[in-house]
């Protein structure tokens, strides 16, 4: 294989690894490691345009100090950090030269070279990705500018999207544990279904479905196995439901669906859908242990037509939420792993 191909690779694995993290501190650690060719050492630092110091207060409430690691850095100008920085409108390579680049990648780093990936973005987030290397030119220089420019938008669009998690999480919409849409935001939803069902007069469910004996499992594996547990049951419901369906992670152990102009004997299947692929799919809880997980569901249809006119919609979502509750206890008291309708 020749070295373009290997370091193209690399491109691609990396860009596949900025998929995966889940937090500012990941990006920023995979940010600081680009891709490289063979025995070549590099370091990337990706400084984001933060004018109203916004993105720093995001990155301070996921309890990150604004730059605390190499990878990521926010600044309030462009232009000013580097000789033609503010203007930078293609790919760039050359010497790395301490006063000129120092702002950029610090010279205790040892950078002999620098290749620099402009990040334009109408209207949204722009930012430079700065790539040194302590062997010379830098490989990646030589590829094509399509390349060059696959590598800068997906640093960009990874910032964004770990931003906008970030926006999210203060806003209450999505879970910290897990990332996932919030309790708040569920019942969020469900008042707006309700609001929609007495509109249009459409049926809708909601399914909450709960890890069977998690407790057991965090008494014999530790809390970090029940962790990874909701993480992989969470993605396995996720998996299973429709792009017009609402998930969340209610808290502890409990997901929940809201299925919009679904009946309950359509939505049992889906429940009987998450039953199966949960089953099948044991989970590794720690390096060479394998757990097989069982959950409950529980079901609650709303009728439109049975809705009281003028009924204060938050205690209806609060009482819809409660029945599919109650028919999830119902399914556990009953031995689990089943679901249950009411």
């Amino acid at each position: 294989m020749s070295d373009r191909a290997i370091l193209l690779q690399q491109v691609l694995a990396w860009s596949n690894s900025l998929m995966a993290v889940r937090s500012l501190d990941q990006l920023a650690a995979r940010l600081a490691q680009p891709p490289a060719a063979d025995d070549e050492s590099l370091v990337g630092v990706l400084l984001l345009l933060d004018p109203r110091h916004e993105l720093r207060r995001l990155a301070a409430g996921e309890g990150r100090q604004p730059d605390s690691s190499p990878g990521l850095r926010f600044v309030d100008s462009l232009a000013g950090v580097a000789p033609g920085y503010g203007s930078l409108h293609a790919p760039w390579s050359g010497p790395y030269h301490p006063a000129d680049h120092g702002l950029l990648i610090a010279a205790e780093t040892g950078c002999t070279h620098l290749t620099l990936l402009p990040l334009p973005r109408s209207g949204g987030l722009t930012g430079v990705y700065n790539v040194g290397s302590h062997d010379g030119p830098v490989a990646l220089a030589a590829l094509e500018p399509a390349w060059l420019d696959h590598i800068g938008a997906q640093a960009l669009a990874s910032a964004e999207r770990q931003l906008q998690r970030a926006r999210l999480l203060r806003a209450g919409v999505v879970d910290p544990l897990t990332g996932w849409n919030s309790r708040h935001y569920f019942l969020s939803r469900m008042r707006e279904q309700l609001a929609a069902s007495v509109r249009d007069s459409v049926p809708a469910t909601c399914l909450v479905i709960d890890v069977d004996d998690l407790g057991n499992l965090n008494e014999r594996r530790g809390v970090a196995a029940g962790d990874a547990v909701l993480f992989e049951v969470g993605s396995i419901i996720e998996a299973q439901v429709r792009a017009s369906d609402s998930f969340a992670h209610l808290g502890d152990d409990e997901f929940a669906v809201l299925l919009p102009a679904t009946p309950p004997q359509f939505a049992t299947r889906l429940a009987e859908r998450i039953l199966a692929a949960v089953r099948a799919a044991p989970i590794v809880t720690t390096p060479g242990k394998l757990e097989v997980v069982r959950v409950s569901v529980g079901i609650a249809g709303l009728d439109p037509e049975a809705l009281v006119a003028g009924m204060d919609r938050k205690a209806t979502a609060d009482e819809w939420l409660s029945r599919a509750d109650a028919a999830l206890h119902r399914a556990k008291r009953a031995g689990g792993d089943r679901c249950v309708a009411i």
